[in-house]
């Protein structure tokens, strides 16, 4: 064989290396983004201010009644502070918003104006044994008192977050003052 002939298989044997490697970088990059996007999805779901643990100021008693509690199936206990103060319209309020340990699901809270039916508030979800302390209103509101319900969303534990009940707090909000 002379070096004419070995050339042009050369060239091809490049080729189809060259194309086998982009295939592969391809697929790596489409699984990559597969698996990204998933994982962002399920990720999305959860508050990034729950916080893992019991809620700060419960007494050593109220913890231990709290882990002792059985909850029966499709039963759920929400907790939530009944006045919630804001200093101004953009500031936060203590909430103490909890899924408590003994529940089975993942919650979600929303703060609705009873007056208006206007949502001002939105958690995203909260596992069994996490509380957000901490909110700000997603609307800001007048200074003012306001009577509010605490509508709790719970969600089964499984990937596609089904939701299986709710149940609802009445509260009071305080803005400025």
């Amino acid at each position: 064989m002379n070096e004419t002939e070995s050339a042009p298989r050369k060239k091809r044997g490049r080729a189809w290396l060259a194309a086998g490697i982009a295939v592969v970088l391809v697929a790596a990059a489409a699984a990559g983004f597969f698996w990204w996007r998933g994982s962002y999805r399920q990720d999305s779901f959860f508050d990034v201010s729950a916080l893992t643990g019991a809620l700060p100021g419960k007494s050593e008693e109220e913890v231990i009644a709290e882990l002792n509690r059985v909850v029966d199936e499709g039963m759920f206990n929400i907790a939530i502070n009944s006045y919630i103060t804001f200093p101004d319209a953009k500031g936060e309020g203590v909430a103490n918003i909890e899924n408590v340990p003994g529940n089975r699901y993942n919650m979600t809270v929303s703060i609705v104006l009873d007056d208006t039916g206007e949502t001002v508030y939105q958690s995203k979800g909260i596992k069994p044994g996490q509380y957000i302390q901490k909110i700000r209103l997603d609307e800001e509101l007048p200074e003012g008192f306001y009577y509010a319900t605490a509508v709790f969303t719970a969600y089964a534990q499984d990937e596609a977050h089904t939701r299986v009940g709710q149940a609802a707090a009445k509260i009071q909000l305080e803005v400025g003052g």
